[in-house]
């Protein structure tokens, strides 16, 4: 009993004040999530962030601490010094990238690069590690980057945040990218990995250029190991298994980008749709930097896109459910 009240003390120690605030008003004084946003003096949704993480990351260090039986890296694991330092500063001390740099004094980490393939490197060593408690890091480490305040790696290593608020400007930049795909690069792009007419195990590439009749066309390409990781780490585009998937993508794509409006309604609309195409993507998990084992990533919040798109379905077959009565009858008088 006593060593389970240490436990949840040095767990409860790496919460920051918010996060601490957050959870005793919620739970020792039963607030409601508006009382307490405003009892802290935060705007709702920054309180059900604050929340949310301060929920999982309780759980999350109590799980770690459980199997490791400390708050700190693992006896054993032979890993860079300064990715040590680091992670120690920013996961277990909880701070900022900034603040670690600057306490760790002469690092290879002041250069951004340097930094970056310190940190790649490591994080490969820990994810493809056979010892169980090694893989136990890398996922705390990846799970607090997604759902911190203030990322800490590199945003090519990081995977979606918990926040789905968040990865909105992740999705606006790729569909920038998707955008700017001149015809130059189209045409070198078709050359070079077009299938021939012959291959029948193929991916459907949606690419969009004005150059298209319909403002977007469906590539075939040849279903390849090699060309599934170019085209996901380096050109960043999805590749579908069905035509039809890649079909509606480009359409919801092409459609969205050339309505003039993009007011409120039109985003709500599109980004739950945009969510849902780009989950059927076969490259969805590398484009994301998700490695497979940890495809069924928790959220902050339930996903409602699923749910919203169900409603609207049904409020569409209502309205055609009976067409009779929904025409003026002073229409069929005038036939």
């Amino acid at each position: 009993m006593k060593k389970n009240k240490i436990e949840k003390s040095l767990v409860w120690n790496i919460l920051t004040n918010d996060e601490q605030s957050a959870l005793l008003l919620s739970i020792n004084f039963g607030k409601s999530t508006w009382e307490a946003g405003e009892l802290m003096n935060k705007a709702h949704y920054k309180y059900l962030e604050i929340q949310a993480r301060a929920n999982k990351f309780f759980k999350m260090f109590h799980e770690y601490f459980d199997a490791t039986g400390n708050l700190r890296i693992p006896d054993g694991c032979s890993l860079n010094k300064d990715f040590r330092d680091f992670i120690l500063l920013t996961v277990f001390e909880r701070k900022t990238d900034k603040q670690a740099i600057q306490e760790m004094g002469k690092t290879a980490f002041i250069v951004p690069t340097a930094k970056e393939r310190i940190l790649r490197n490591s994080l490969d060593a820990l994810g493809n590690s056979t010892n169980e408690l090694e893989q136990m890091l890398y996922d705390l480490i990846i799970e607090f980057d997604r759902w911190n305040n203030n990322r800490i790696l590199p945003a090519s290593l990081q995977e979606p945040s918990a926040f789905k608020r968040r990865n909105k400007t992740r999705l606006i930049k790729h569909l920038r990218n998707l955008s700017k795909l001149d015809p130059f690069h189209i045409h070198r792009f078709t050359n070079r990995f077009k299938a021939k007419n012959s291959e029948t195990k193929v991916y459907y590439i949606p690419l969009l250029s004005n150059s298209y009749e319909g403002g977007y066309e469906i590539i075939r390409v040849k279903k390849d190991k090699e060309l599934l990781e170019y085209i996901s780490k380096h050109l960043r585009l999805y590749l579908f298994e069905e035509h039809v998937d890649a079909d509606q993508f480009g359409y919801l794509v092409n459609k969205y980008l050339k309505d003039p409006k993009k007011d409120c309604k039109v985003g709500q609309k599109f980004w739950p749709l945009y969510r849902q195409s780009i989950e059927c993507a076969s490259n969805y998990l590398q484009v994301n930097n998700i490695i497979p084992r940890r495809k069924n990533l928790e959220k902050a919040f339930r996903d409602m896109d699923h749910l919203r798109m169900k409603k609207k379905n049904n409020k569409e077959k209502k309205k055609i459910a009976d067409p009779q009565k929904r025409a003026d009858s002073s229409t069929f008088w005038s036939i």
